[in-house]
C-alpha cells in the first residue's frame, strides 16, 4: 500500500484536475471545494508522519517497548483508488480518510508516550547511581547534572524525537562516567543512606572509623558539621 504522504500526492493532483474543469462557476466551486479538503488532509498526515518519527525514534533505542506501526495506512486505501480512477472523490471520501488518519495519529501518540514512559524508567533504574560517591567532585556534579536532566526528560508531558535522543546521549554519558568508578563499600553505603535518611545525626553518632572512611573515600568534603544550638 501506498505510504500516507503519497496518498497526499494523489489527492495534490486533484487540484489540477479540478482546474482543468470547464470555467465557469461549477469548475471554481470544485477546485475550492477540493483545496479546502486536501489543505485538512495535508495537516493530518503531516501530523502522522512526525508522530511517526517519533515512535521509530524509541523503537530504535535498546530495550524499548514494542509500538505497532501496523495499519499506518487505515483508511486510506479507499481514498488512494479514487484518487487514481480519475474522477474527483467526494466530500466523504475526505472526510472518511481525514478522520483515518488522524484516530491513528491519537494511537500512535498515545503508545509513544507509554513507551516513553517504560522506557525512561527503565533506563533510570539501571543506573549505578550508588557508584556516585565514589566519583571525583567535578565528576559527581557533572553526574547530579546529567541525572536531573534525564529525570526532568522523563517527566515530559510530550515526548519529541529531539528529547528522545537528548535523554539517550545523557544517559550513555552518565552510565559511562558512572562505570569508571568502583562499587562503594557496603559500610560506606550504608553510612550514607543513614546520613541522608533525613534524620539529624549528632557528631557523636559517628564513629572514628566512619570519619576515617569518609576521608579515605575523599567525602570528608561532601559533609557539614554544625553546633546545635541550645
Amino acid at each position: 500500500m501506498s505510504g500516507p504522504l503519497s496518498v497526499l500526492q494523489k489527492a495534490e493532483r486533484l487540484q489540477a484536475e479540478a482546474r482543468r474543469l470547464n470555467e465557469g462557476a461549477k469548475g471554481e466551486e470544485e477546485a475550492r471545494r477540493i483545496s479546502e479538503r486536501i489543505i485538512v488532509l495535508r495537516t493530518h498526515l503531516v501530523t502522522l508522519q512526525r508522530h511517526l518519527r517519533i515512535a521509530r525514534s524509541l523503537l530504535m533505542q535498546p530495550a524499548s517497548p514494542d509500538i505497532a506501526l501496523s495499519g499506518v495506512d487505515s483508511g486510506l486505501a479507499a481514498f488512494s483508488r479514487q484518487c487514481e480512477g480519475g474522477g474527483l472523490p467526494p466530500n466523504a471520501a475526505f472526510t472518511r480518510a481525514s478522520t483515518a488518519v488522524q484516530k491513528t495519529v491519537e494511537r500512535i501518540a498515545r503508545d509513544s508516550q507509554e513507551a516513553w514512559r517504560q522506557w525512561t524508567q527503565t533506563q533510570l533504574a539501571g543506573l549505578e547511581l550508588a557508584r556516585q560517591v565514589m566519583l571525583s567532585i567535578g565528576e559527581q556534579s557533572r553526574a547530579k547534572s546529567l541525572h536531573q536532566d534525564l529525570v526532568k526528560a522523563a517527566r515530559t508531558a510530550e515526548v519529541d524525537a529531539s528529547a528522545i535522543t537528548l535523554f539517550a546521549n545523557a544517559h550513555a554519558e552518565l552510565a559511562e562516567l558512572l562505570s569508571t568508578a568502583p562499587a562503594p563499600p557496603p559500610e560506606l553505603q550504608t553510612l550514607l543512606d543513614r546520613l541522608a535518611s533525613g534524620t539529624s545525626q549528632l557528631l557523636k553518632d559517628i564513629t572514628d572509623a566512619e570519619i576515617a572512611l569518609l576521608r579515605q573515600c575523599q567525602l570528608d568534603g561532601d559533609l557539614e558539621v554544625r553546633r546545635r544550638r541550645a
